[in-house]
């Protein structure tokens, strides 16, 4: 009879109802007019060049302006970011602020990766747009976006990711996953380690936006280390992409330590430094054949960027 009950209870309980504020801001005129404008500029053949204004004037030059009279915003090691020709950054993950801290600290274009949902969030979702930002299924395998990835790297552009997985409970460095060393040994692009400080401090993971420290004292540093690049022969296995994973973590806490990573070329069984002004980029950065074989031996990656 008890049981009865609690099914006609559950049967006739009404539908949650969204209040009023949710209504409006899913309903927003932002995001209809931003897509609308995506649209025309497309048709115009001008997106991309809309999209670098976004990115460079509206968008970069303002973080860096309010990053600085928030928290002063220092950046050591800028001359360290290389030139010409693609790059993966990886840092540490402290906050959602994160990836404007990092790809504003640097002179080329950092894309970043999204989980999906991200792109269903009012507002926000017309704000990453510009910014190249590639959506991303999250655990589980999604050949569209890793494809755009490798596309930016192997046409010199710049992904950013945080090997971490996600934001630190903590502000420690967690573990890193495999599939940023997994990606530069497929592109052949070498990686720049970064490491982010205060960001936790001021916006740690689950706080609200009203608890965002501002202005306080709070100072949020970060420190561009220099590249790292791979070796043309070594192969695309296991081994390998643990190496490259390894040597990624060990640079970016060399980097949390106050000290400064070498450049050098990571080789099978050993690394070698080099001179980074005299690197060859064509000769570390050769066109990559990756055979389905190799793919599926190799646990999925799309598990490994921070979509968080």
């Amino acid at each position: 009879m008890e049981n009865s009950k609690k099914i006609e209870k559950k049967t006739n309980s009404k539908p949650k109802q969204k209040s009023l504020a949710r209504i409006l801001l899913e309903n927003n005129p932002f995001d209809k007019i931003a897509d609308l404008n995506r649209i025309f500029m497309k048709k115009l053949g001008v997106l991309e060049i809309f999209d670098d204004f976004i990115y460079w004037n509206v968008g970069r030059a303002n973080f860096i302006r309010i990053f600085k009279l928030l928290w002063e915003y220092p950046i050591v090691g800028k001359e360290n970011f290389p030139n010409t020709g693609g790059a993966m950054v990886v840092s540490n993950h402290q906050s959602e602020l994160d990836p404007w801290l990092v790809g504003s600290a640097v002179h080329k274009k950092v894309i970043w990766l999204s989980k999906k949902e991200n792109f269903d969030i009012p507002i926000f979702k017309s704000i990453i747009k510009p910014f190249g930002t590639i959506p991303i299924k999250r655990g589980k395998q999604d050949t569209d976006a890793l494809d755009k990835v490798r596309a930016v790297l192997e046409n010199g552009g710049c992904i950013g990711m945080f090997p971490e997985g996600t934001r630190s409970p903590d502000g420690e460095l967690a573990p890193f996953h495999s599939g940023a060393a997994k990606l530069c040994l497929e592109t052949g692009v070498p990686y720049v380690p970064c490491a982010i400080f205060g960001a936790y401090k001021v916006f740690p993971k689950h706080a609200s936006l009203s608890k965002i420290k501002m202005r306080d004292g709070s100072i949020i540093k970060i420190v561009i280390g220099k590249p790292v690049y791979m070796d043309p022969s070594m192969e695309i296995n296991y081994e390998n992409i643990q190496k490259v994973k390894d040597e990624m973590r060990k640079d970016v806490l060399l980097l949390q330590s106050g000290e400064m990573n070498v450049s050098r070329i990571i080789r099978k069984g050993i690394s070698i430094s080099i001179d980074q002004d005299q690197v060859k980029i064509d000769d570390l950065i050769p066109s990559r054949t990756i055979s389905k074989e190799i793919g599926e031996k190799i646990s999925d990656p799309t598990k490994d960027f921070s979509i968080s």
